[in-house]
Order: C-alpha cells, then sequence, then structure tokens
C-alpha cells in the first residue's frame, strides 16, 4: 500500500481524481475548531477517518508564552487503531493543513504498525510532530522508539 501524506487542498484533488479500479482511503486531520473536510463520495473511497486535534507538541512558545490551544491528547486519536486494521485500500490518503507535521506523524505510526512494509509519497518536507507519533503509536498499541524511517518517495 501507498501512504501518501500531504496537504489538505492535495488531498481534495487526489480524491476527486481516483483513478478506475484504485481503492483509496482517506485520514483527514484538521485542528480541534475547524469543520471537517468533506471529501466526494466516490465507490473507489473505501472510507474517511475523520481525527480532531492542534499541531502543538509543547504547551508553551520558546519564550514560556502559552499557544492558547490545547495540546493533542490519547482520545484524539479514537478510532485510528480500528481504521487501520480494516484497511483494504491501494493508497492511503494522510492530510493535514499543510502536509508536514500531524500528517506525517500519523503516517510513520502506520507505517511503523505495518511493519514497515509500505511506501510513504509525501509532497512536502517530511517532519512528524513527536508528539503526535507517541499518540498515535500509543492508539496503534506499539512501542514509539525513535522516528523511524520509512521508505519515502
Amino acid at each position: 500500500m501507498i501512504i501518501e501524506v500531504c496537504s489538505q487542498n492535495r488531498a481534495l484533488k487526489e480524491v476527486t481524481n481516483i483513478q478506475t479500479g484504485e481503492l483509496v482511503s482517506v485520514i483527514s486531520i484538521v485542528s480541534s475548531d475547524e469543520k471537517d473536510v468533506k471529501f466526494d463520495c466516490k465507490e473507489n473511497l473505501c472510507g474517511v477517518l475523520h481525527l480532531k486535534f492542534n499541531d502543538l507538541e509543547k504547551e508553551y512558545d520558546e519564550e514560556g508564552i502559552p499557544y492558547g490551544r490545547p495540546l493533542p491528547k490519547s482520545k484524539d486519536l479514537n478510532g485510528l487503531k480500528e481504521f487501520v486494521v480494516q484497511l483494504t485500500c491501494d493508497r492511503l490518503i494522510v492530510h493535514c493543513y499543510e502536509g508536514t507535521s500531524r500528517s506525517a506523524a500519523a503516517a510513520s505510526a502506520i507505517w511503523k504498525f505495518r511493519g514497515g512494509s509500505d511506501t510513504i509519497l509525501t509532497h512536502q518536507r517530511f517532519a512528524p510532530n513527536r508528539l503526535v507519533y507517541i499518540l498515535a503509536c500509543k492508539e496503534l498499541g506499539i512501542t514509539p522508539g525513535s522516528h523511524p524511517v520509512p521508505t519515502i518517495l
């Protein structure tokens, strides 16, 4: 399976242009105060998991000023394991707003959970959010360790 890490805009384009016969699933990550991204229903779209949490790793910035938004918590990733275990698609699109941090962290954890057998395709800089990676690994029932080094296209 290809795990595609991308921005929200790219995910919408990719789902719109699903090739005939290709099975695609989506993990859609938005901030806690945003509305879920709506994907057009297509027969090749196997499923969409909507997750909501902010792209933060710590509560305060470098100057000690609070960000004023909640950190991601374990409960924010509820349903991830069930969704991943049931995947029967050719391609899994994992997106967040920019496609670099939250989506990269979730994709890294999924890659590790699946034994590192998938290929990760990324359209942006790949910089997994460490807290999200740890929480995703916890939800998937695996030990985070250090960031894995997936095969990236």
